[in-house]
């Protein structure tokens, strides 16, 4: 008698066994990168946990950042995005070119067709419930409703939070509101209560790890920026939303990103020999931003010392009540993580950020990626250029798909980007 195979769980026994053999090899190396191995065998310990909750019956969440995910963590129930697995590993497969056969329309972000081909495809176990998410943008809200369309997923309990349209006192009142449903759907879902001691604990480790992370910040404003391109965003926005919040070992990544950072400040070393030119990308980093990061650095001594999905503009939560902390997760997720920080609501977040970063970290331009998805966004392109102008930087607008390379091919990006440099007189062209 054969069992059968539970739907989505193939897939991630690939990618448990990829991350396995990716940290033996690391293991072996003489010189082994702390960082990486720290964070990969988080990313292991977070599959595993898929693996376990699915083969096992027991709950688990698919839910998105911005839908406090500190809550679950302080209930012991597991969840997973259902994307993040595929841009990781998204050099492994073909996945890109499973989505060109997707109903999803070619105009649509590239987020939104790996979001519906994967549960179409079964690449995801079927989780026990769904926190879904209405902002910012509408299209998340088609892909929900694509996700309950499907055979395997239509049965699964759902909830969603409303979000407020601006970040005044009310607005989070209304919201801590919002939050309090989501807690009683989930203990009516899995029969688990909320224990506010544990939430206590997991919201007082975040705050540890989101004011290590602003220490680590407040390290790349000087020149020459002591980190790499992109370096801290990616890692920090996967252990502070991908995998279980408030966990300890991601409060101790953080702390070795502060270190490394910090012996070159201290040292008064750059990252680059010679810092030509500094980059403001305002925008999430996506799956492009290794070999742009890369490429700018070699070809043209620039480093990107900031970007949205690293900038870090989270508050201390008070934990001393119940209310605080409701109060303070209201706060965090509908106004400080990026994107929803940036695209809800009116222009003035997106442009006082950009104001901000500009002043506070010695930008040379600004690259505004125009992803595809992020159509809000490029409607406020007027506003930023005529930001960028009064504050003397140069501003470079392009258009692309961050969660897929082949929408702007590297090729065209560096030409694109020579051109400009050249005639700003940036990079090597300084």
């Amino acid at each position: 008698m054969t069992t059968k195979p539970i739907r989505g769980l193939e897939r991630y026994y690939e990618y448990r066994e990829r991350w396995k053999a990716i940290i033996s090899d690391m293991e072996k190396s003489p010189v082994p990168n702390p960082a990486l191995l720290a964070l990969f065998r988080l990313f292991l310990e977070n599959d595993e946990k898929t693996i376990d909750c699915a083969e096992n019956n027991k709950p688990f969440l698919s839910s998105w950042y911005g839908n406090a995910p500190e809550i679950y963590a302080a209930m012991g129930i597991h969840y997973i995005c259902v994307v993040d697995n595929l841009l990781a590993h998204q050099s492994f497969t073909d996945d890109l070119a499973g989505i060109d056969a997707n109903i999803v329309p070619d105009d649509m972000c590239g987020l939104i067709k790996l979001g519906a081909y994967a549960v179409e495809k079964g690449l995801v176990p079927t989780p026990t419930g769904m926190i879904a998410m209405l902002e910012p943008c509408d299209a998340q809200s088609v892909l929900h409703e694509s996700w309950i369309n499907n055979d395997a997923w239509k049965d699964v309990p759902y909830f969603a939070l409303d979000p407020a349209y601006r970040s005044g006192k009310e607005d989070f009142e209304y919201f801590v509101g919002e939050l309090r449903r989501m807690i009683a759907f989930l203990e009516n879902l899995t029969g688990i209560k909320l224990d506010w001691n544990r939430l206590r604990e997991v919201i007082e480790e975040t705050n540890k790890q989101y004011e290590i992370w602003d220490e680590y910040n407040q390290l790349r404003r000087a020149v020459p920026c002591p980190g790499g391109s992109f370096q801290g965003s990616g890692i920090g926005w996967a252990i502070s939303q991908h995998i279980m919040a408030g966990h300890p070992g991601a409060t101790d990544l953080f702390r070795m990103l502060l270190a490394d950072e910090e012996s070159r400040y201290k040292a008064n070393k750059g990252w680059l020999e010679k810092e030509n030119s500094r980059v403001l990308w305002a925008d999430l980093i996506g799956t492009v931003n290794a070999p742009i990061g890369e490429w700018l650095e070699k070809e043209h001594g620039t480093v990107v010392v900031q970007d949205f999905q690293g900038y870090t503009p989270y508050s201390h939560i008070d934990t001393s009540t119940e209310e605080s902390m409701l109060l303070g997760l209201a706060k965090r997720n509908l106004a400080e993580v990026p994107m929803i920080r940036q695209a809800r609501g009116n222009v003035d977040v997106f442009i006082e950020d950009v104001i901000r970063i500009v002043e506070d970290y010695k930008i040379d331009c600004v690259f505004f990626p125009g992803h595809v998805g992020h159509k809000d966004q490029s409607a406020s392109v007027g506003f930023l250029r005529e930001a960028c102008r009064e504050l003397g930087v140069p501003l470079l607008v392009l258009t692309m798909d961050i969660f897929d390379p082949r929408y702007l091919p590297m090729d065209k990006f560096t030409h694109i980007v020579n051109e400009f440099f050249e005639t700003h007189k940036l990079g090597k062209f300084k």
